[in-house]
């Protein structure tokens, strides 16, 4: 709503010549909208408002923010977790992705962690929680050459219309393993007990290679023994906590990955890991 509020006050400037009644009649809709944004709870609490997009922000590298809202506090930084409510665009208009593919409000993000494409982590770090922008991505730093067969073009620009909703503190640490639980079942499933079998959906990355093992392109989850000594320790410190259902964000530190030995190609000796997981089930 609130780009629609920006889009529609700046297209008011350069329609055509207007009846005296049909320029009041918009300037009171704008009005309404405006205030409507005012009123808004988040934004009294953490935002500046702004009554359209005037205020810009452009990169060295071509990516551009415009802003519609802005919101206090520190810029994000790598490894901040945050929840996100986005639509990506092509420049004609076409919504590609966005977090109502999923039907949720907002999902979770990882900042600098190449979790999307690098101009995603290149934006957001120039943001803060209560930002409501829309960013111009070039496509090399979107889909690139290859783009997304039959979705993206090649060689596309890209437009990222978010709002940065909040910061996602972790649900529970253990041996500095973090652990955000972003979704489940409405009717809790099993927990998952030592020495259960569960099956995983997962992908996951270093920060050298982003998401070097997938689950989802095998097209099957993922079978494994809790208590497994070739699992890496921080996955079960994450699991054993977890219930049939649920959906996980985890950050696991080197001593609890791979340690200095690392895994070839994969993962450098010393990097930490990031997992996102889908308890799939619980034997």
């Amino acid at each position: 709503m609130i780009i629609i509020v920006g889009l529609t006050i700046t297209s008011c400037d350069i329609e055509g010549v207007k009846t005296s009644d049909e320029k009041e009649k918009q300037a009171a809709e704008n009005d309404a909208l405006v205030e409507e944004m005012k009123s808004d709870s988040l934004s009294q609490q953490k935002e500046i408002v702004i009554d359209k997009a005037s205020d810009t922000l452009k990169l060295n590298n071509g990516i551009t923010i415009t802003y519609f809202k802005k919101g206090k506090g520190e810029k994000l930084k790598k490894g901040d977790v945050v929840m996100i409510d986005y639509r990506a665009k092509l420049e004609d208009g076409t919504i590609y992705d966005g977090n109502h593919k999923v039907k949720k409000p907002s999902i979770p993000f990882l900042v600098g962690w190449n979790q999307q494409t690098s101009g995603w982590d290149i934006a957001l770090q120039e943001l803060r929680v209560g930002d409501d922008v829309d960013i111009f991505l070039p496509a090399k730093f979107a889909r690139g050459k290859n783009g997304i067969k039959g979705i993206v073009p090649p060689n596309a620009n890209n437009i990222l219309s978010m709002r940065i909703v909040e910061k996602f503190k972790p649900t529970a640490t253990v041996d500095g393993v973090k652990i955000w639980k972003y979704d489940e079942l409405k009717t809790p499933g099993d927990s998952i007990q030592p020495k259960d079998d569960v099956l995983i959906n997962y992908w996951v990355s270093s920060e050298s290679k982003p998401r070097y093992d997938n689950s989802y392109q095998r097209g099957e989850p993922f079978k494994l023994k809790i208590g497994d000594k070739n699992i890496v320790p921080g996955l079960h410190k994450a699991l054993i906590s977890a219930r049939e259902g649920d959906r996980l964000m985890v950050f696991i530190p080197a001593k609890e990955a791979y340690g200095n030995d690392g895994l070839i190609e994969m993962v450098k000796p010393g990097e930490d890991i990031f997992y996102d997981v889908q308890v799939a089930k619980v034997e």
